[in-house]
């Protein structure tokens, strides 16, 4: 077993697969907890692992039963307790503390991004629970009702942002993701000091929890080890469900894959027809069409200069008509490729 003591009386206990925090009294919690959740007072938030042999209908239909045997490891009273699940490695968590005058906070999180979706999207899963993101953010401090439902949301989106810091995009659509299918956040404060009113992010307990909250939702992705800033292009391109996987699976073989220049190009085009696809088209780029008839033709005239090429390369795939900007270059890849091996192929 593992303790780090923190503020205010409250302790971290990792053991087995449990990871707590746990409070010499009781404190108030805002969550959306599968356990215990809502506005309540408490003296422990536990974060369970859930193996993947665990029998998954069970789960669903009592999920109060993985807490219940996790708060009897401790020794803790359930009634006391508020309970998360997940499938990810609790070992793995991160901890994040930052403090401004009288105020304290901590960001603990644990993460895994399988089941990534963008908030809007049509979503269909099984019983299964691989990819989860739980937090657990503690206030040394004595936030009002309202303010901990202000943290609530100012934590919320700090999530995001550290999604969007990782470009973590949607496994169904491979939009930036905005969070997980079974997402999990409690807050809690121990009431201590003078009232706080204000959680926003302007505020500055706001400040706080969004900082320790987005870095720890961040370092708990890197450490699930899937998710490095510096993963291939290939890698990124495919996270976005583009309608040409296969067609990038093989460009990605090729020994001009990891030329830098290509790999700017590649994300300029796909990051350009991304804004374009959800309407956010600078007034300065005109008509589109006539826009990408240009850009192809900077790009053969550059073929037709270096190598003797003349002759553009249809993509018969008509799902790739939305993204046209990568259209007019993977083409020019695939033209190069076919009629000379170069070192180059963005000069």
């Amino acid at each position: 077993m593992k303790e780090h003591s923190l503020f205010g009386g409250l302790r971290l206990i990792l053991k087995d697969d449990v990871l707590a925090l746990t409070s010499e009294r009781e404190v108030v919690a805002v969550s959306s907890a599968v356990y215990n959740g809502g506005l309540v007072r408490a003296k422990a938030v536990l974060n369970v692992h859930v193996p993947e042999s665990y029998d998954q209908k069970l789960l669903h239909e009592h999920p109060e039963q993985v807490i219940l045997e996790a708060a009897g490891k401790l020794g803790l009273d359930p009634q006391s307790c508020v309970g998360m699940i997940t499938a990810a490695d609790v070992g793995k968590f991160s901890m994040i503390t930052a403090s401004k005058d009288d105020l304290k906070v901590c960001a603990i999180t644990t993460a895994g991004c399988s089941l990534a979706e963008t908030a809007g999207e049509n979503v269909e899963i099984s019983l299964s629970v691989p990819g989860t993101i739980n937090i657990i953010v503690a206030i040394d401090g004595s936030p009002t009702e309202s303010c901990l439902l202000q943290t609530f949301i100012t934590a919320t989106e700090a999530k995001t942002a550290g999604l969007r810091d990782l470009d973590v995009r949607s496994t169904y659509t491979g939009d930036l993701a905005t969070g997980t299918v079974t997402d999990s956040l409690t807050i809690v404060s121990t009431g201590k000091g003078s009232r706080v009113r204000y959680g926003g992010p302007a505020s500055k307990l706001g400040c706080l929890v969004g900082y320790c909250t987005r870095e720890a939702v961040k370092n708990a992705i890197l450490k699930g080890g899937n998710m490095s800033p510096t993963r291939s292009v290939w890698k990124r391109l495919s996270e976005r469900k583009l309608p040409i996987e296969r067609l990038i699976a093989e460009i990605s073989k090729t020994s001009q894959a990891k030329e830098p220049l290509l790999a700017l190009a590649l994300m300029m085009a796909a990051n350009v027809d991304e804004e374009i696809r959800i309407g956010l088209i600078p007034e300065e780029f005109g008509d589109i069409n006539a826009l990408t008839e240009k850009f192809t033709s900077c790009l053969l005239k550059t073929d037709s200069k270096e190598i003797g090429l003349h002759h553009p390369i249809e993509l018969d795939n008509a799902n790739l008509d939305a993204y046209p900007f990568l259209k007019s270059l993977l083409a020019h890849i695939i033209r190069r490729n076919r009629n000379r091996p170069v070192n180059r192929l963005i000069q």
